[in-house]
């Protein structure tokens, strides 16, 4: 059930840990499975835990559900982790290769991104097979959320012309003749790889990167070179306005909305009571590398 892959593909691989040596000991069980400072630290840089606790309490409950999972007979395939990892990188625009090679780069454990997967492809087929085939969403419930949230259906558009290139010196040589003061059509018409004329874009379907650039461009303006894994790009904005976005446009939308809000809630609710019959034990809390470690 793709609508529900949204619940875990917000993801930051990107962090620094610095080479603190870390004692290795026991800091919990799962039913006598041990959960380690080095298990910790290794996988610290995939979660969003804001400390120590909060990190220990989110890789108990994937331990939970990893065993509760395998208990109800659900059978994880390497196909499974591979999807979860897919879906990741694309929603990175990488491919699975590029977030591996990025991850590596960061000196990040690609074997414990392949284990924070793997928990999470556990957790994505608990909730399609216990709760998600629970779970209705009516017409009624849809359109009152639109109703009553306005300002969420209230959208910034920018349209933007692109020149596109695979090679640094066309991407510098096309610049060089914009600033001369050729026209934008005619040095896109000779250098880009992309001929197709300018794009409407709702600005949160924008990449974080992009949207920073163009936040600070005005109507007519031209960006520096941006380079990204896919190549070499200069924008020209040539509009910015706020749309209202009609119902059946969001519709469809609102309603993955809702269905997630109702499946976080139920899987909380009985991941709290399932974990209530676990043999679930922690030990010595004076641990801590957390300070060790910095989001960017």
């Amino acid at each position: 059930m793709k609508k529900i892959l949204v619940f875990i593909t917000g993801l930051f691989f990107l962090a620094n840990i610095a080479r603190a040596e870390v004692i290795d000991k026991i800091v919990a069980t799962v039913n006598d499975r041990p959960i380690t400072t080095y298990d910790l630290k290794e996988l610290a840089p995939f979660y969003h835990a804001k400390d120590e606790k909060q990190l220990l309490n989110e890789v108990i409950n994937d331990y939970v559900i990893e065993d509760i999972a395998k208990k109800d007979g659900i059978v994880l395939t390497d196909q499974d982790i591979n999807e979860f990892i897919e879906n990741v990188a694309k929603n990175n625009k990488l491919t699975k290769d590029e977030l591996e090679q990025k991850i590596k780069q960061e000196g990040l454990s690609y074997d414990y991104y392949k284990e924070f997967a793997k928990f999470n492809a556990y957790k994505l087929k608990v909730m399609q097979k216990i709760f998600a085939p629970t779970i209705q969403i009516d017409e009624k419930e849809i359109k009152n959320f639109y109703n009553n949230h306005p300002d969420l259906f209230n959208q910034s558009t920018v349209t933007l012309d692109i020149i596109e290139t695979k090679s640094k010196p066309d991407i510098e040589e096309a610049m060089k003749q914009l600033k001369l003061g050729s026209s934008f059509d005619s040095v896109k018409e000779k250098y880009s790889i992309n001929k197709n004329g300018p794009k409407q874009l709702y600005v949160a379907d924008i990449n974080k990167q992009l949207q920073g650039i163009i936040e600070k461009m005005q109507v007519g303006q031209i960006s520096p070179i941006i380079e990204s894994t896919n190549g070499y790009f200069i924008i020209k904005v040539l509009d910015k306005k706020n749309v209202n976005l009609s119902f059946d446009d969001v519709k469809d939308k609102i309603r993955n909305l809702l269905f997630e809000e109702k499946l976080n809630e139920r899987f909380s609710s009985w991941l709290s009571g399932i974990k209530s019959s676990m043999d679930i034990s922690t030990f010595d809390e004076n641990w801590s590398f957390f300070k060790t470690i910095a989001y960017c």
